[in-house]
């Protein structure tokens, strides 16, 4: 059922927000766990169960790297060359992309998680509901991040330019 949530997400035409009638949330059993910090737009860190640290990825989304690291860096670059923006504006829109986050779910917040399958970085991989909100899909209805419909590459945020 997840799966069936993270395809409805990721296969709508360009540009177009999340359909209204998929709550990904509802297709499974939450976690309880607590938002420890973004790291960028669509990356976070939280502390669930008994202190397990984990470092969620958020399905369905991308939003622009912020130049935190090496990685980041690098990932930029090619988000630029595929959205055709300049390098500082990926940036610009990476930065802005996780204030957003850190609005929507600010650091410390109770949140719940669904999904937990892992990418070949071993973050988990899931949505985040924060005080009754989908984090990825206001990020995403807000422009900050572009619909990822994976493994095709991800689209442009409509904030972006």
């Amino acid at each position: 059922m997840l799966l069936a949530g993270w395809l409805l997400l990721g296969c709508r035409s360009p540009g177009a927000p999340a359909p209204a009638s998929v709550d990904p949330m509802v297709a499974g059993r939450p976690e309880g766990c607590v938002l420890e910090r973004w790291e960028d737009g669509d990356t976070a860190f939280v502390v669930c169960g008994s202190g397990t640290r984990e470092v969620v990825r958020l399905l369905a989304i991308d939003a622009p790297e912020s130049g935190f690291d090496d990685n980041s860096r690098t990932r930029a670059q090619w988000q630029g060359q595929l959205w055709q923006l300049p390098y500082a504006t990926v940036l610009r829109c990476g930065k802005a992309a996780t204030a957003r986050a850190r609005e929507i779910c600010p650091e410390g917040s109770p949140v719940e998680l669904l999904g937990d399958d892992r990418d070949k970085y071993d973050r988990r991989l899931a949505f985040i509901r924060c005080a009754g909100d989908d984090v990825n899909r206001r990020l995403l209805e807000d422009g900050y991040a572009g619909n990822y419909p994976y493994p095709a590459d991800p689209e442009r945020p409509r904030l972006c330019r």
